[in-house]
């Protein structure tokens, strides 16, 4: 058996400040990441740390990027247990998203039409936001239902996966402090 991670945060971006104020959530922000450190993260998110009119798919770090300047954002890490042909898969997918990461595109009318569960999105568009990156990951390779989360999922209902028993919290807290806290 293998796992990977689902990391939620707040960063403290204006964004992620209206969306906290516009949703009451806690989290704001949702990733995936397949080494223990969190070194890499995968999600759709800002392209350069100090422009969030642009995004797309991304690699983040607290070594560089948004995730940099807010490395000790508040956090929630969740493990997810998956076989080693199932966890192969994934990490393949998201790779190969990423080779080609210049086809994806940012769902800035997806992100905002959230709040009231309005659900713009289709895979053949190659939009997505960070939740919806993160559910669409979780559903393509049967870590939940297809629609098990709801049509529109934000990154606090990503929970789900540790309430749904599908998943386990294993730190909250600074995110840069993950990688001392699992040590």
């Amino acid at each position: 058996m293998k796992h990977f991670y689902v990391v939620l945060c707040r960063t403290g971006t204006f964004l992620s400040k209206i969306i906290s104020k516009a949703t009451g959530d806690n989290f704001t922000h949702a990733s995936i990441s397949f080494d223990d450190k969190l070194q890499t993260m995968y999600s759709f998110g800002r392209l350069w740390a100090y422009n969030p009119l642009i995004g797309g798919f991304v690699k983040e770090s607290v070594q560089y990027g948004t995730m940099r300047r807010f490395r000790h954002a508040d956090s929630l890490v969740m493990r997810i247990e998956v076989d080693d042909e199932k966890y192969n898969k994934i990490v393949k997918y998201i790779e190969d998203m990423y080779t080609e990461r210049k086809k994806y595109k940012y769902n800035y009318l997806g992100l905002f039409l959230s709040k009231w569960r309005v659900r713009i999105h289709s895979q053949k568009s190659k939009r997505f936001y960070c939740s919806e990156f993160v559910n669409y990951i979780l559903e393509r390779f049967g870590i939940i239902e297809p629609g098990e989360f709801g049509r529109v999922v934000r990154p606090m209902e990503l929970l789900k996966v540790y309430h749904s028993g599908k998943g386990e919290v294993v730190y909250r807290g600074a995110l840069c402090s993950f990688a001392a806290a699992q040590i």
